[in-house]
């Protein structure tokens, strides 16, 4: 599991073009991070984030090596501290349950080729066979998943390991 302050570093130390590769820029984000996201916010995402896991590993279409999960909305939100370019360090969906979801953390589990989308499906809704109006079910879609699942799950769940919270 990663801790806070790894999950902190990342955001710090991320960057897209050589000019945020400096001291001085990273400094900047470490300001800009304490400033915008605090410890407890970066903690719920990373609890949450493991939490989703165990639903990952629990899901009814894991072994097809995808799984899918009803959204309320599209959630998706940014943690982004100001680099070159306009990018984003982690993107962060909120689910029915109402956790913080990272990418990045997801994506450090289960490998880089993990593809994580937020779907969208539309549907019309009528009274009497007029079209009233178009409304969306909104999923969230993984798939890409490694081989090696059983090892992943062994480590993260049947250690015991301390959260600071």
């Amino acid at each position: 599991m990663i801790t806070i302050e790894e999950y902190k570093k990342y955001l710090i130390d991320y960057y897209k073009y050589e000019i945020d590769n400096n001291n001085e820029k990273r400094i900047e984000r470490t300001k800009e991070l304490s400033r915008k996201y605090n410890d407890e916010l970066l903690n719920k995402i990373i609890v949450d984030t493991y939490d989703f896991i165990k639903d990952i590993f629990n899901s009814d279409t894991i072994n097809k090596g995808y799984c899918s999960f009803e959204l309320e909305d599209d959630t998706t939100k940014f943690i982004s501290l100001n680099i070159c370019g306009g990018g984003i360090q982690d993107t962060i969906i909120t689910d029915m349950n109402d956790r913080n979801i990272s990418k990045y953390i997801l994506r450090k589990t289960f490998g880089k080729s993990l593809e994580i989308d937020v779907r969208d499906e539309e549907y019309y809704y009528s009274d009497d066979d007029i079209i009233i109006g178009i409304d969306y079910n909104y999923s969230l879609y993984l798939q890409g998943f490694p081989n090696n699942m059983n090892e992943i799950k062994k480590e993260l769940f049947n250690n015991k390991q301390l959260v600071k919270k």
